[in-house]
């Protein structure tokens, strides 16, 4: 049986991070603890104007934003086929088109273009539709604002939120270059240097609170174009992974600890744009007659 490009199982294993036990090459994104410590700083950069049980939940959303990794798991075959795009996107493989506000347009256009969408890859969709769910989560909030139900929803999907955001700002998510420059085939060398971007945050136990240090939240009037222009500047730094490519082993280096740096702001900042987005949006929100939570 032919095991897709980005198919493997990870476990957290103590402090070592994630540990690839299958066959394919490695796609996840920042490793646990990356991901754990990029959404505290992003909670630690919102503004007062969120709501209080929020801005103290930081430490319930790192614990939720490794989650989806942990969704790719051999045992739970529906739920890994259907996530294992989300946490990428190779914008080569599209030659140029632009992309379109809705997922099954988008489907559209890579039929149109020959291109399977699970090779493609489809995580800016899994960033909307998840600011999406967050803002049903807040609508829900502002009707009952003392129900922790509901504020239990909003940390779900808060963490699961900031895990595909996270992800869209490691730039070897957004190419065909993904571990290692691809052949002619389109295929990956499986050179290594994926896991080793993905290690940074948590190797060099980069501090939330610094992170967070004067990080103004990524912000927008529309939903897409948002995420479509952080998707674009990710993509826009893969020659510069590539170029530190034989300094990622040696955390001493001053080029890839900025590097590093760069990358866990961007993405706090990300995370922290689509928090206020999410509560922008939930204002609007009209929850159906139904619906009760009381």
């Amino acid at each position: 049986m032919a095991i897709n490009r980005r198919d493997w199982l990870v476990v957290r294993a103590g402090a070592v991070g994630l540990v690839l036990l299958a066959c394919g090459a490695p796609a996840w994104g920042w490793w646990a603890g990356g991901h754990a410590l990029i959404t505290r700083a992003a909670v630690q950069a919102l503004p007062g104007e969120m709501p209080e049980f929020f801005r103290q939940g930081a430490e319930a959303m790192a614990r939720l934003a490794p989650v989806p990794d942990a969704e790719r798991n051999p045992a739970l075959s529906h739920l890994r086929s259907a996530g294992r795009g989300e946490h990428f996107l190779d914008l080569e493989l599209l030659g140029g088109k632009a992309l379109p506000d809705q997922r099954y347009d988008f489907l559209k256009l890579c039929a149109a273009a020959g291109q399977d969408p699970a090779q493609v890859g489809t995580a800016p969709y899994a960033v909307a539709e998840w600011t999406e769910r967050l803002a049903l989560a807040f609508a829900q909030h502002r009707r009952w604002p003392a129900n922790t139900l509901v504020q239990s929803e909003c940390l779900t999907a808060a963490g699961h939120l900031a895990h595909y955001a996270e992800d869209l700002c490691q730039p070897l998510h957004t190419t065909l270059h993904y571990d290692g420059r691809a052949g002619v085939d389109g295929k990956s060398p499986r050179s290594g240097i994926h896991e080793k971007v993905d290690a940074l945050p948590e190797k060099l136990k980069l501090d939330p609170a610094e992170l967070a240090k004067g990080l103004a939240p990524v912000t927008g009037d529309s939903l897409m174009p948002l995420i479509l222009a952080q998707l674009q500047a990710s993509n826009g730094l893969v020659d510069s992974v590539y170029a530190l490519e034989g300094e990622l082993d040696h955390p001493e280096s001053a080029r890839v600890r900025a590097f590093a740096e760069e990358r866990s702001r961007a993405a706090a900042a990300l995370t922290a744009g689509l928090y206020l987005r999410a509560w922008a949006i939930s204002a609007s929100v009209e929850l159906p007659g139904w619906l009760q939570r009381d």
